[in-house]
């Protein structure tokens, strides 16, 4: 699109000529049929809803300076480029280099569960999105100006805001899973609300050592990738479980990452469906 696709400068131009954006008859124009018009100053190209003042004149002076520096290639179709190596071909290596040299910074705290070898690499990017809120929740695409107001509550019908502390943490139905698994460890109490606290305090109840804490971790995570998965089936397939299901699908899933980190482990699922503490005291 002319004017809402980046150019090469990484800058679309209905922000960098919004009040040319704002003029323009036709905004959905594609750069190919601007070319083919003609956007040199005079050009057919531009059409405007009124005639322009002389210092908007000057701003398509300006543009079209800019789109005489733009060569296209006749015949070549479009293509997306990988800008984070020097081939612009994708690459694992070049992402997890960018991911991994991120600016923002997590708490120390939490360095533990990120990028674990036993946990496949999808969660462990989800984990890591997780902890800077960079999950597509409602309330984020909000922000982004892709969803309206109207479309940021739950996707759980819950009737509130989907932000991604209430849809792990505080829903009505997703909220009521993390009861079931504290039953289902035998182990009465009250969670808090918010991801960071949450994961401290889930964390803690294995105790104060990272040995410890190692399989309500991985339970944990395996809770809150659970929750995502049957969030999105029911965004985008209307289809849901109940929660005693997604309950089945967290003691599965945690057992396989436990069994994996602990190969000696002799113990079968039954007992660790049953009496996961037990299977905890075999390794800690």
């Amino acid at each position: 699109m002319f004017w809402k696709d980046p150019w090469p400068n990484g800058v679309a131009l209905d922000v960098r000529y919004a009040r040319l954006f704002d003029l323009a008859v036709n905004k959905c124009v594609t750069v190919s049929e601007m070319f083919s018009l003609g956007w040199e100053v005079n050009g057919e190209a531009w059409k405007w809803r009124r005639r322009l003042f002389a210092w908007e004149e000057g701003l398509v002076r300006e543009c079209a300076e800019q789109l005489s520096l733009v060569v296209l290639q006749v015949g070549v179709s479009d293509r997306w480029i990988w800008k984070l190596h020097s081939s612009h071909r994708y690459t694992v290596k070049s992402a997890y280099n960018h991911l991994t040299s991120s600016d923002v910074t997590i708490d120390d705290r939490c360095n533990h569960i990120l990028w674990l070898k036993q946990i496949p690499l999808k969660v462990n990017i989800f984990i890591w999105r997780l902890f800077q809120d960079r999950l597509a929740t409602k309330m984020n695409l909000f922000r982004r100006n892709i969803l309206d107001y109207n479309d940021s509550f739950c996707s759980a019908a819950c009737g509130l805001v989907e932000n991604q502390d209430h849809l792990f943490f505080s829903c009505a139905f997703y909220g009521q899973l993390w009861l079931l698994i504290s039953g289902w460890l035998g182990i009465s109490t009250t969670l808090q609300g918010s991801l960071f606290e949450h994961f401290l305090q889930f964390g803690g109840l294995g105790g104060f050592s990272n040995k410890s804490q190692m399989p309500f971790n991985r339970i944990w995570i395996s809770a809150l990738f659970i929750i995502w998965k049957d969030r999105n089936r029911r965004h985008f397939h209307n289809k849901s479980e109940q929660l005693l299901s997604l309950l089945e699908k967290i003691k599965l899933q945690a057992f396989w990452w436990f069994k994996s980190y602990y190969a000696v482990i002799n113990f079968e699922y039954s007992v660790w469906r049953l009496n996961p503490l037990l299977c905890f005291q075999v390794v800690t």
